[in-house]
């Protein structure tokens, strides 16, 4: 049997004739948990089905910059199922701009569940608000997570396996997306998508081809052009930026077009960077129980504000004892 075949081709039944409904996140946890995740899921398992086909389903989320890789394993025309690669890493903070839900298919990762406060929208496709987390979990091979559009559901979900793999249904999206920064910035990621990523890998070549001349370069660029394209294309190139440039002449001219605004997508920046070197340190790491506890310290570099949400999500437990648990879990898991 072919495992992700049986799930879409059920689900496509179960979902009737005409178009999706908003029972659908619903319905694709529901079909997804009816089956089994196969024993000897993993990289191997992966590995022979991708490339024991001649043909591949239509990669239709080629594009996505979701995964690594993310691979398509079933189509029809409402919606699809991938799987997505996951090495140590954390997504982006983001709402969904489509509607479904994954199951963790091997590793485990952390989820952290947030809600966004919006005070303003100072500029076209930015929001500056008050991002709050409100819950945190450990999610393991066989959980299952229904995805909810728009603003009903922001999260991010901390990846630790070799890889680990999630298995996501979801409808061929359309709806707005937002990432967003604990500093509270909040950025649209579908607006000129296609433009700024092009932009941002022909900066990544000039960078490339020539390190001495990027900086003055990519200052060029952004002295022209909206706020949230200044955002987009610097969160995109966060991997050329030292400190010292981002601190000093990126961030004279932001705080210089664009004011207040400017020092939060500054500041938003210089978060992703820190904890982009977290994860870094996080790879490196062999035992899974010190892995754990460095991968918490991105989001939570103050181990007060762990705690907190910690017992914010599980009210009639002890915290402490929640992440002791959450130890021996990713050990065995490990």
């Amino acid at each position: 049997m072919d495992y992700f075949k049986a799930i879409g081709e059920k689900l496509s039944a179960r979902c009737g004739q005409g178009e999706l409904g908003d029972n659908f996140p619903a319905l694709a946890a529901e079909v997804m948990a009816e089956f089994p995740i196969p024993a000897d899921m993993g990289i191997e398992f992966m590995a022979n089905w991708a490339l024991g086909r001649e043909r591949l389903p239509e990669q239709v989320n080629f594009h996505s910059g979701f995964g690594e890789p993310p691979l398509v394993v079933y189509e029809e025309p409402r919606f699809y199922a991938e799987v997505l690669f996951w090495f140590h890493g954390r997504t982006s903070i983001h709402s969904h701009g489509f509607y479904g839900a994954f199951r963790v298919l091997a590793g485990y990762s952390i989820e952290a569940e947030f809600s966004y406060h919006r005070d303003q929208e100072p500029a076209p496709g930015l929001q500056v608000g008050v991002l709050e987390p409100t819950a945190l979990r450990l999610i393991v091979p066989g959980d299952i997570t229904p995805i909810l559009p728009k603003d009903a559901f922001i999260h991010t979900v901390m990846h630790m396996g070799n890889p680990s793999l999630t298995l996501v249904i979801r409808n061929k999206g359309g709806m707005t997306q937002f990432d967003y920064s604990m500093s509270g910035l909040a950025v649209n990621s579908y607006q000129d998508s296609q433009t700024h990523v092009r932009q941002a890998e022909v900066l990544s070549a000039y960078h490339a081809a020539n390190p001495e001349g990027f900086a003055a370069r990519l200052l060029e660029f952004l002295k022209t052009g909206s706020a949230h394209r200044m955002a987009r294309i610097l969160r995109e190139m966060e991997h050329e930026l030292d400190d010292d440039f981002l601190s000093g002449e990126l961030s004279e001219l932001a705080v210089e077009r664009f004011g207040p605004l400017g020092e939060v997508i500054i500041e938003s920046l210089t978060r992703s960077i820190r904890g982009g070197r977290i994860w870094e340190e996080v790879a490196g790491i062999e035992d899974p129980v010190l892995q754990l506890s460095t991968a918490l310290t991105d989001l939570f570099p103050e181990e007060t504000d762990l705690l907190t949400v910690v017992g914010r999500t599980f009210p009639d437990r002890d915290p402490v004892d929640v992440l002791e648990e959450w130890a021996e879990t990713v050990s065995k898991i490990s």
